[in-house]
C-alpha cells in the first residue's frame, strides 16, 4: 500500500438478506452506477414537476463561509 491506495483494485461485495455473498465484477459495478444516476435523474425530475425545491445549489467562492439563506439575503 503506498499513500493509502491499495495495490488492488477495490472489489464491490454485497450480502443479501440470507447471508450468501455476491460478487459485483467492474463491469457490473458501472451499470449499477449507470442505473443509480438515470433513478437520481428521474427522481429530480419528479420532484421539480411535483413543485418541490431544490436541496442543492452552487454557492460562489466568495460566499463559501455562508449558508443558502445567508447569501440569499445578500
Amino acid at each position: 500500500m503506498m499513500n493509502n491506495i491499495p495495490d488492488e483494485p477495490a472489489q464491490l461485495k454485497f450480502i443479501s438478506p440470507e447471508g450468501q455473498k455476491m460478487e459485483i465484477p467492474p463491469e457490473g459495478a458501472l451499470g449499477l452506477l449507470a442505473l443509480g444516476a438515470v433513478g437520481i435523474k428521474a427522481w429530480r425530475q419528479a420532484r421539480k414537476e411535483a413543485g418541490e425545491p431544490s436541496h442543492w445549489y452552487r454557492k460562489s467562492p466568495e460566499n463559501d463561509d455562508k449558508t443558502h439563506e445567508a447569501e440569499k439575503n445578500d
